[in-house]
């Protein structure tokens, strides 16, 4: 079912809304949804079976039922380095679909891009993370944080348990390491974590963590250990 948000359309009375003219013109012109189809609508509070109805002033959603949000049964943290626009944007949705609360870019000391105009792009960024909500059906997209360098990060704000994806001898297997309640995991950039930032990790008290025997992609590694997160716990999904 083609999914909208309701937080860009305006409710004209009860259970009664207008779309947007971007929806709009994406579920008729798009999607070629006529008057009668079904879509989902979804905000913050829940989400809302509708009714598309097609008039000359614009396009009309009419309630048909609704159904009440959940709130995050388990929070997961990403703390992960920054990388170049292709990856950054499909770790963006990754996590969004696979249920993370709080995104954490990290300006690492491999990180290719640097924070030019770091206000323009994140919005930039949180409209991907927009957008992702209504292709994964989730309620709320991921907060994303500022963009800062690890040794300014107040890593206390994070759940108590973390998860460190470094490529070190010590790491244990991630699905052993799992736990129960809200958790935090770091992965980093392409290169992976320097020994100084793997220092900081630790003394914050990062448990390292390894993702297999071989060597991955930063978004494949992110998308890894979020799935595994997601598969064997699955209360991890915040909707």
């Amino acid at each position: 079912m083609h999914r909208l948000r309701l937080e860009s359309c305006t409710k004209t009375g009860e259970g009664r809304y207008l779309l947007d003219q971007a929806q709009a013109r994406h579920l008729t012109k798009v999607l070629r949804c006529y008057t009668g189809a079904l879509v989902e609508g979804l905000c913050q509070e829940g989400s809302v079976l509708l009714r598309i109805q097609v008039t000359p002033y614009g396009v009309e959603a009419l309630e048909v039922s609704s159904s009440p949000g959940v709130d995050y049964l388990r929070r997961v943290d990403l703390l992960v380095g920054f990388l170049k626009a292709d990856q950054w944007d499909q770790v963006l949705r990754v996590a969004c679909e696979l249920g993370v609360a709080r995104i954490w870019p990290v300006l690492c000391e491999r990180s290719v891009p640097r924070p030019d105009d770091w206000g323009r792009k994140k919005e930039r960024y949180e409209r991907i993370l927009f957008e992702s909500t209504r292709q994964c059906g989730a309620l709320r997209a991921p907060e994303l944080m500022d963009l800062k360098p690890l040794d300014v990060l107040d890593l206390s704000e994070l759940p108590e348990v973390r998860l460190g994806a470094f490529l070190s001898p010590d790491s244990v297997p991630l699905v052993s390491a799992l736990p129960e309640g809200d958790l935090a995991i770091a992965v980093g950039p392409e290169g992976d974590w320097t020994a100084r930032e793997v220092e900081i990790l630790k003394g914050a008290g990062f448990k390292a963590v390894s993702l297999g025997p071989r060597v991955l992609r930063a978004s494949t590694a992110v998308a890894a250990a979020l799935g595994a997160a997601r598969i064997l716990h699955p209360e991890v999904c915040s909707l």
